[in-house]
């Protein structure tokens, strides 16, 4: 074991590199228990967590604890320009994290900067999703603890480089890395591991658990699907995002139309149509998690390596090397 994944597993408390990532639809308190318990580390996302699966903030966090003894993250969504109300709630749920004895926090775009000094001041580890070198460098010099290395076969929201191309370009780079997207499977975690990173982050893989609350439908078609059937679409966010090729998805086509593509365009309008996107997709997923008939299913490449329906003890367990 090296000694970037040992740094990992004391920042998380986890006994094994596996991080459940946080997912819309998918982070439902029964699932992020049960990866922690396993041994690995789940990871809340708060908008699943309330919106979705209908909990009041605090009791969703109490509920994980009820289950496991075991610790877990949050993660923390960071729209630049978003409005009050969004801040406001993000800073709420902080706290709330904060006061339940979360130590870990994972952040996502934007820059964590007031993130990071609230939780330094509080013992909390926090690790950023990065794209690229350029925003790497930029997330280390505001003082997270590790990166979380989203790459290009990474399901939902997906990257633009290759697992290779991050170790690359991040050797000199003196805090753990974590590797996000294509892990399917033993051999999949294996090879990245040797690549020199200190744990790996599933998605897909969990969804297709027995604890993840989506519809049987969903888990079947993960099970069922090769890479070559996931697809790219900028409809749900105004990146890409990888997505199992389905009517449902391909009705319309993959792109957005004219009036979008020329507001992702300009800087000032930009987020505005990534937020209306958002809003627009978090709908059609939310069906996709209780109705069989809706088929919008998010999933990376490492589909290819996924082969059953187990729970998160045996699926852990298999990531024991």
């Amino acid at each position: 074991m090296g000694s970037s994944t040992k740094q990992f597993l004391k920042d998380t408390g986890a006994t094994i590199p596996v991080v459940c990532g946080p997912m819309y639809p998918g982070s439902n308190p029964e699932l992020i228990a049960a990866v922690s318990e396993a041994g690995g580390f789940g990871v809340v996302q708060p908008v699943a967590l309330t919106s979705l699966y209908g909990h009041d903030f605090r009791e969703g966090l109490k509920l994980i604890k009820k289950l496991t003894a075991k610790p877990f993250g949050v993660n923390f969504t960071i729209f630049g320009g978003a409005n009050q109300k969004y801040h406001d709630q993000m800073k709420k749920w902080m706290d709330i994290s904060i006061e339940e004895g979360v130590k870990f926090f994972l952040t996502s775009l934007g820059k964590p900067h007031e993130i990071v000094k609230i939780a330094k001041e509080n013992n909390i580890k926090v690790y950023h999703d990065i794209p690229n070198k350029k925003v790497a460098l930029a997330m280390v010099d505001c003082g997270v603890d590790g990166l979380n290395c989203i790459n290009w076969r990474a399901g939902g929201q997906t990257g633009i480089q290759s697992a290779e191309k991050f170790i690359e370009d991040l050797k000199d780079i003196k805090v753990p890395l974590i590797c996000a997207g294509g892990i399917g499977n033993k051999e999949d975690y294996k090879k990245v591991i040797e690549m020199g990173y200190a744990g790996v982050q599933l998605g897909t893989r969990f969804l297709a658990s027995k604890e993840c609350i989506v519809t049987d439908s969903y888990k079947k078609a993960i099970v069922n699907s090769e890479e070559k059937d996931i697809v790219w679409t900028n409809k749900v966010a105004g990146n890409n995002s990888s997505v199992i090729k389905t009517k449902d998805i391909m009705k319309g086509g993959l792109r957005t139309g004219p009036i979008i593509n020329f507001m992702l365009k300009r800087p000032k309008l930009k987020k505005y149509a990534r937020m209306y996107l958002m809003s627009k997709g978090l709908k059609n997923y939310s069906k996709t998690a209780f109705d069989d008939n809706v088929k919008f299913w998010q999933a990376g490449k490492g589909v290819g390596g996924i082969r059953s329906i187990e729970t998160c003890e045996e699926i852990i367990k298999e990531y024991k090397i």
